[in-house]
């Protein structure tokens, strides 16, 4: 190797490498551990940043499981409550309506009994009136005049038994006409019918 020098073509370039390196070493050791350090103290910061967060969301997320499974019993109770009461409700829905089917027929009861007695009471009055009619219709037939005047001498020689009291006035026993006994015990017999 002619002309090659070995120190300034070979050593030379190395050493100022070398002193390069130490310079560069020196001068950007600072700048390059702090910004290591900052970067160290970000990635630091994420990492509890991270953590907290996690954390954070553990708890939430059993906060949530805890609200929904009591959400879940709510659910479940007012459920049954629901139940409960709708079962309450129906029953005295039910109850109500028994009260009410007892009441109208009572009232249903009541009133046909009460329009029962009026038209017996009617018919009663119209039976009544029929054989007053009757009654009157039969003594008219029976008692024509001639019966009239015996009826009237048989009641005048019953008057003649006529015996004195004693406060000095006279006493006597009217007997009715058998036509007349026979009216009324007719009379008496329909009204027995009609009350039965």
């Amino acid at each position: 190797m002619e002309g090659v020098d070995i120190f300034t073509g070979v050593i030379a370039p190395y050493i100022n490498l070398v002193i390069f390196l130490v310079l560069a070493t020196l001068m950007l050791r600072g700048p390059i551990r702090n910004a290591l350090a900052a970067k160290r103290n970000a990635y630091e910061d994420l990492v509890k940043k991270a953590s907290a967060a996690k954390e954070e969301a553990e708890k939430r997320n059993l906060e949530l499981k805890e609200r929904l499974a009591k959400l879940d019993r709510e659910v479940e109770d007012i459920r049954v409550k629901a139940h409960a009461q709708a079962e309450q409700e129906a029953r005295q829905l039910v109850a109500s309506a028994e009260t009410l089917a007892d009441h109208l027929k009572r009232e249903a009861r009541r009133i046909a009994e009460a329009e029962i007695a009026a038209a017996k009471e009617n018919l009663q009055r119209e039976i009544i009136e029929q054989v007053k009619l009757q009654t009157v219709e039969q003594l008219k037939a029976a008692l024509d005049d001639n019966r009239q005047h015996q009826v009237v001498q048989q009641g005048l020689k019953t008057l003649g038994g006529v015996r004195q009291n004693p406060n000095g006035q006279a006493d006597a026993e009217v007997l009715p006409h058998p036509s007349v006994h026979a009216a009324q015990s007719t009379q008496s017999q329909v009204r027995a019918e009609v009350n039965s």
